[in-house]
């Protein structure tokens, strides 16, 4: 493929850093650099990148034509490392159906330190993007390759759960929904999930305990809880009918 007719729409970023002059350059020129000017220097790209779509669509103008490269993708060329990018552009090589390509992004979000700014909620978000495409095997690849890394975080676990039980893999949902509880036993979405789960895998009396506790740990304005314990006495009183 001609250098010129290299767009990341028909070719994955792993080749564009390779292949397109600029974006080669870009990787060179950073390479040298402390990995803290590779970082301020990627978020800048990244968000400026936003902010000027932003402005031109609310003018009425279209993006400028002179720069080719998403600012995602710029922004990944400088710092590999970029959490927000690595997110994006993993997005980006899914929506393009190079699944393999956005797994290998996604999990890149994996081995990144505890102390990266917002990694939690990237990873959640990534595995979210997952959920939203019902793609739950790849969501448990990626799930289970953050508990691998960083045992002790809830969110990890509780989506890993999720998944499990979309999968039918219930055992295993249920573990992994009790190890978010114990590491925050009075947080009441983990309860909440913990019962549900269990309401799904007939566990009636251990889902009543924990779906009490939930509801009683809830802020008013947090109904999932009670409509799951109502749920549950539904189906606890027909199997009593039946």
């Amino acid at each position: 493929m001609n250098s010129k007719s290299l767009t990341f729409e028909n070719t994955p970023f792993l080749r564009l850093v390779k292949e397109s002059e600029e974006l080669a350059e870009v990787r060179r020129e950073y390479a040298s650099s402390s990995e803290h000017e590779r970082r301020l220097a990627a978020d800048f790209q990244y968000n400026s990148s936003i902010a000027s779509e932003m402005f031109n669509k609310a003018i009425g103008q279209a993006d400028d034509e002179n720069s080719p490269w998403p600012g995602e993708v710029m922004a990944l060329a400088i710092d590999p490392k970029y959490a927000p990018a690595l997110l994006t552009v993993g997005s980006f090589e899914y929506l393009y159906e190079r699944t393999d390509e956005a797994m290998a992004h996604f999990l890149a979000l994996t081995t990144l330190p505890e102390t990266t700014e917002d990694i939690v909620e990237i990873i959640d978000q990534a595995g979210d993007f997952l959920i939203d495409n019902q793609d739950y095997e790849n969501a448990v690849i990626l799930y289970s390759a953050a508990t691998g890394e960083h045992p002790n975080i809830p969110e990890y676990r509780n989506g890993l759960s999720y998944c499990f039980g979309k999968l039918g893999r219930m055992e295993e949902a249920i573990e992994e929904v009790r190890y978010a509880v114990n590491l925050e036993p009075d947080n009441h979405i983990y309860l909440t999930d913990s019962g549900w789960t269990l309401v799904e895998a007939k566990c009636f009396d251990e889902a009543h305990t924990v779906l009490k506790r939930a509801v009683a740990l809830s802020p008013p304005d947090y109904e999932l809880a009670r409509e799951n314990l109502a749920e549950l006495h539904r189906r606890m009183k027909g199997s009593v009918d039946r």
